[in-house]
């Protein structure tokens, strides 16, 4: 009679354990991939944009496990000081609504070159320019953690922040790592051979 206790005391265990592990990965995060190195990425620059004064050249490389997306930044005389920029932009259709962060693995060939991950949504099309939704962010030599909050995107049109609007989580429509001289300290080199690349996924996450 003990042993049949002991044997029922222990089967109730392993199914209290059983049932507590369920409980838990019933609510972990599950992070979302946003997009991959796969994913149908195209380069813009300057140039593209504006071949008539754009110098900025850009090349992306698909690699394995990384997206290599390196050039040369021009500095051209704007209104608002020097200008020039590339990027690098995917298509998505996701909802990301029920995240807190989005989050990547990079690194750079020079550690002080500031770059920014600019997200859009379908608020894109404004009478006074494209509406893009930006955060800056610096890496290292060395593959770097990145992890941004997608409360902290900071709409802008043309490079100027704008109050009235805010990044609507559930329709967000593209992606880009971008890199623009405005960003750049004033001694950084002219013109500044820049260097980004991302690990295979980004990603969306609550976990802090």
């Amino acid at each position: 009679m003990r042993k049949k206790l002991v044997v029922a005391s222990i089967l109730l265990c392993l199914m209290n354990s059983s049932l507590a592990n369920a409980e838990v990965n019933h609510f972990e995060d599950p992070r979302l991939t946003v997009s991959t190195v796969e994913a149908d990425w195209s380069i813009k620059t300057d140039k593209t944009e504006r071949p008539q004064v754009g110098a900025s050249v850009a090349t992306l490389i698909q690699a394995q496990k990384e997206l290599q997306f390196q050039g040369t930044l021009a500095a051209i005389e704007g209104n608002g000081g020097l200008v020039g920029f590339a990027f690098v932009e995917t298509p998505l259709s996701q909802d990301l609504s029920q995240y807190k962060y989005i989050e990547f693995y990079a690194k750079s060939k020079e550690a002080r070159v500031v770059y920014t991950l600019t997200l859009k949504d379908e608020q894109t099309q404004q009478d006074a320019g494209t509406l893009t939704f930006e955060q800056e962010f610096v890496v290292g030599t060395d593959w770097t953690k990145v992890k941004l909050p997608l409360s902290e995107f900071q709409p802008k049109i043309r490079g100027r922040l704008v109050d009235s609007f805010q990044l609507d989580l559930g329709q967000v429509r593209s992606l880009s790592f971008q890199i623009n001289r405005s960003k750049q300290e004033p001694d950084s080199p002219i013109p500044l051979e820049f260097a980004l690349d991302v690990g295979s996924e980004v990603l969306v996450t609550n976990q802090e």
